[in-house]
């Protein structure tokens, strides 16, 4: 068909709870229905209480799943097509699959070669990577295969009409890096909604005669909240801080808890999970905010950085250069932010810094079968030391809450720190930054963008189904220079 007709879509995904892959779906559903499209979503669970239900069909199959055979996934595919001609009236144009390669149903990867082999056109795009700091992940779908060669030629197949699509260049250049062809690799970065926030910093019922500084997270690892404790040492005579949600993981909060005791211990301004109850909604609480923070070592698309200032709230904290800089290729500067925090690495004990870091990168390569590179030890402290500092966000809890311990006992000893920057923004420059993101990340460009991909995939040529060396994948991921205690450890 002509790339220009209407078409009809199958969207593809594990289920449709809250969260980032959902809001994707869902958006891309939208503009697609909006210019005339058909739509199916197949899901493996049907949709929360009180979101849209029309056109999804639900097959239990496609949920979570540990186990199967290849001729379960065989069975699933003629399921899914089945589904899919009964909600378009026709066999489905394309196929959009999310995050099929992230192992969370073994049966995925197997599912796509089988649709491909049938000459099926299909866009496979990938929110997350199972070779990212998710071992448990990459091993159940390795186990899943009866050797390791269907491994290879099965998790990320290749073929003129598979399209690879990512959120963020960062990806895109792996998997370019890994062997996907240029013509076969897009980045469809996500819409940016609106915010109904109309609380206000004027009306909140604490922090008075102070500012009030609004972590908007789920307290996991990799949101480092230690840094958040930190970042009140430094500046808490001036600025509360408080985080959103405890973590899920009853492992992660144990840590999550033990960081509220640190917090009481210290006499710290930092309230942890302060919109869990029903006292203090999340929206009022980012209304009521002078700006956001973030301190995460890791993040796929980069909505931290973005959304707030659609509600109007600038955001100081962490910069994650292989996120931000596709803001900056869009002309959105994302000023206030820092690289690293160093603290004089002599602050930590030499042995018991490279236990941990060989420690860590044994587990890291084991947990991926994978051969520890020669010299990796001293690859990743090379990479976290500068002159006899060391980040901050690169260690792990032990090692954070020693400083921050010795900080608080000596407060002359910040002078021996890199203190971030605090600058608020006036209302004008936030309400430009704002339009500019609002333009940027509109409805309008992702819409445009979605129809590119697909008028290229609809364009392309049917051919043989090969494969990508899966190694070459895990070997973008999985380098000592990018690992962290925190993250890894």
């Amino acid at each position: 068909m002509a790339a220009t007709d209407k078409k009809r879509i199958a969207m593809v995904h594990y289920h449709l709870r809250r969260g980032g892959v959902t809001r994707v779906i869902e958006s891309a559903r939208d503009v697609l229905v909006a210019d005339g499209d058909e739509v199916v979503i197949l899901s493996g669970e049907p949709p929360l209480p009180g979101a849209r239900q029309e056109g999804v069909r639900v097959i239990p199959a496609l949920n979570y799943r540990r186990s199967g055979s290849t001729v379960v996934a065989e069975s699933l595919a003629e399921e899914m097509k089945k589904e899919a001609v009964a909600a378009l009236g026709g066999p489905p144009d394309l196929w959009h699959f999310h995050n099929p390669t992230l192992a969370k149903n073994v049966l995925l990867p197997s599912v796509v070669r089988e649709l491909a082999a049938q000459g099926e056109r299909i866009v496979l795009q990938i929110h997350d990577f199972s070779e990212d700091g998710r071992p448990g992940n990459y091993t159940t779908q390795r186990s899943f295969f009866d050797s390791q060669a269907n491994f290879e030629e099965t998790l990320y197949p290749t073929a003129k009409q598979i399209h690879y699509a990512t959120i963020n260049r960062r990806d895109h250049d792996f998997l370019r890096a890994a062997g996907i062809a240029a013509s076969n690799l897009h980045v469809i970065p996500n819409a940016i909604p609106d915010l109904a926030v109309r609380a206000t910093p004027e009306e909140r019922p604490f922090s008075k005669g102070k500012l009030f500084a609004f972590y908007p997270t789920r307290g996991i690892r990799r949101k480092n909240i230690g840094e958040i404790l930190l970042l009140a040492l430094i500046y808490g005579d001036r600025v509360d801080f408080a985080t959103s949600m405890r973590p899920e993981n009853p492992e992660w909060q144990e840590t999550h808890d033990e960081w509220g005791r640190l917090a009481q211990e210290l006499d710290l301004p930092v309230t942890l999970g302060l919109a869990d109850g029903d006292e203090y909604p999340f929206l009022d609480l980012l209304g009521w905010s002078d700006f956001i923070v973030t301190t995460s070592i890791a993040e796929g698309f980069g909505l931290a950085f973005l959304e707030p200032w659609i509600a109007g709230k600038p955001v100081m904290g962490r910069d994650l250069p292989e996120i931000t800089r596709d803001f900056e290729a869009n002309g959105i500067h994302m000023g206030n932010l820092y690289r690293r925090i160093d603290v004089p690495v002599d602050w930590l004990e030499e042995k018991e810094l490279a236990d941990a870091v060989e420690s860590m990168l044994r587990r890291s390569y084991l947990a991926y079968d994978s051969p520890l590179p020669r010299n990796a030890v001293k690859q990743t402290l090379k990479a976290w030391i500068s002159k006899g500092r060391i980040d901050f966000g690169v260690l792990s809890e032990p090692f954070q809450m020693r400083i921050l311990r010795k900080l608080k006992n000596d407060p002359a000893l910040l002078d021996k720190i890199s203190i971030p920057p605090l600058a608020l923004y006036p209302a004008r420059e936030i309400a430009e930054r704002r339009e500019l993101i609002r333009r940027v990340y509109s409805l309008e460009n992702y819409a445009k963008r979605l129809e590119e991909v697909y008028g290229r995939v609809l364009l392309s040529p049917v051919g043989k189904v090969g494969h990508l060396a899966t190694r070459k994948v895990l070997a973008q991921f999985l380098n000592p220079a990018r690992l962290n205690l925190l993250r890894n450890g």
